[in-house]
């Protein structure tokens, strides 16, 4: 008769059941993952679709002031300027993007616990030929606090720079792609990410290229920084 140790195997069970989920979260921690820019393209959206309200508006009101007698038409020239601007904002990241494509960054871990070290990896594509320079990107720390002053609502910022890698610069050919990595660590006496209605604490990595004869490219991307210490890391 052959006598089974149900306690043995049931251990034994237990010990490869917790060898596998280990070695899934080993896995999955050390791949990376890529990361979104924090500007709301919805944002972007909504600025333009009104940008196109002004400025069509101010045009209209322009035009018909001009030809009712001429001197009201001038009331209308900062309202044009005022549409131009915002259609320009609203454009911008398109602007960039006409010689250098959106940056790709991948992160370790986009939701990294205080004093843990996260690799980050970027690639640059160039759509043109395009001289960098200065390109880095940075690890951020920013505070933000909105308040009400009498009638007039304002926002305060501050922000650090913890760490900075830089990229390599230089002439850049048109499809050509910069690859590079950087390590940065969360420091551990530091605070965690926090959003609530009137402050916010954020992490960040940005992104910034300044180009020869070109508008300068600055993207943000959001890490969630848990409040909990990293052990062992």
């Amino acid at each position: 008769a052959v006598v089974v140790d149900v306690h043995g195997v049931g251990l034994l069970v237990c010990h490869v059941v917790q060898w596998w989920v280990s070695l899934g979260c080993f896995c999955g921690q050390n791949k990376s993952r890529r990361v979104a820019p924090a500007a709301s393209t919805r944002g972007l959206g909504c600025i333009l679709l009104f940008a196109t309200f002004w400025l069509g508006f101010s045009l209209v009101w322009t035009y018909m002031a001009w030809r009712g007698g001429g001197a009201m038409a001038l009331f209308g020239v900062p309202f044009i300027a005022i549409g131009v601007f915002l259609m320009v904002l609203a454009l911008w990241r398109k602007i960039t993007g006409v010689k250098i494509a959106p940056p790709v960054v991948l992160v370790s871990n986009p939701a990294p616990a205080l004093g843990e070290k996260i690799r980050v990896e970027w690639e640059l594509r160039f759509r043109t030929k395009t001289i960098l320079q200065e390109a880095r990107i940075e690890l951020l720390f920013r505070e933000s606090a909105s308040y009400t002053q009498g009638t007039d609502s304002r926002t305060d910022r501050h922000e650090v720079v913890n760490e900075f890698s830089e990229i390599p610069i230089g002439e850049m050919t048109a499809r050509e792609s910069v690859h590079g990595q950087a390590d940065f660590i969360i420091p551990e006496d530091g605070m965690h990410s926090f959003q609530g209605q009137n402050n916010q604490l954020e992490w960040l990595l940005r992104v910034r290229l300044n180009a020869l004869e070109w508008p300068d490219l600055e993207e943000e991307y959001l890490l969630d920084v848990k409040a909990q210490k990293a052990w062992g890391l």
